[in-house]
C-alpha cells in the first residue's frame, strides 16, 4: 500500500514539474520565432498573466504592449506638438497624430480577430498599423524625427505581434 502511495506521489510531482516546464517554455518557443526575441520574452514576462497564458494569450499580451507604445507616442506627440514652432514639423506631428490613432484602432481590431479566431485578419491589422508607425517617421521632411525612437519600438513590437499570430494558423 505504501509503495504504490509512494509511485503515485512520485509520478504526481513530476508530472506537475513537467507541466511547468512545458508552460514556461511557450514563451520561449514562441519568442524564438520573432525577429525581435529579446523584446519578446520581455514583454511578454513582464505581464503576470503570460506564466500559464495559451498562445492565444500571449498574441494578446503582445497586441496591448503595442497599443500602448502607440498610446505613449500619441502622447509624445502632443507634447511636441505643444513646443514646436516649426510649420513643417507640427504637419507632420498632426499626421502622425492621425496615423497613431488609426494604429490604435487596427491593434483593437486585432484584439477582436483573436477573440473570433480569424487569425488571418491580425497579420492585416497589424501590419496596416505598423504602416501607420512608418508614415509617422516618413513624414518629417527635415529627415530628423523626434519620434525615431519610438517609431522603431513600435514597429519592432508589432513585428513580435505578427510572429506570434503567425503561430496561431
Amino acid at each position: 500500500m505504501m509503495n504504490s502511495m509512494s509511485i503515485f506521489c512520485f509520478v504526481t510531482f513530476v508530472s506537475l514539474g513537467l507541466n511547468q516546464m512545458v508552460k514556461g517554455d511557450l514563451i520561449s518557443d514562441t519568442c524564438g520565432k520573432a525577429l525581435y526575441k529579446d523584446l519578446c520574452e520581455k514583454t511578454l514576462r513582464a505581464d503576470p498573466s503570460s506564466s500559464g497564458a495559451t498562445l492565444d494569450g500571449l498574441a494578446k499580451i503582445a497586441l496591448n504592449a503595442a497599443s500602448s507604445s502607440a498610446k505613449t507616442t500619441e502622447g509624445q506627440i502632443a507634447s511636441l506638438l505643444k513646443t514646436t514652432k516649426d510649420k513643417d514639423v507640427i504637419a507632420a506631428l498632426n499626421d502622425c497624430n492621425e496615423n497613431y490613432d488609426s494604429a490604435n484602432e487596427q491593434l483593437g481590431d486585432s484584439l477582436n480577430a483573436i477573440a473570433a479566431k480569424n487569425y488571418a485578419d491580425i497579420n492585416t491589422w497589424v501590419t496596416a498599423a505598423m504602416t501607420d508607425g512608418d508614415s509617422c517617421e516618413g513624414g518629417f521632411k527635415s529627415g530628423s524625427s523626434p519620434l525615431t525612437q519610438a517609431n522603431t519600438n513600435f514597429g519592432h513590437l508589432c513585428s513580435n505581434v505578427l510572429a506570434i499570430a503567425n503561430q496561431l494558423k
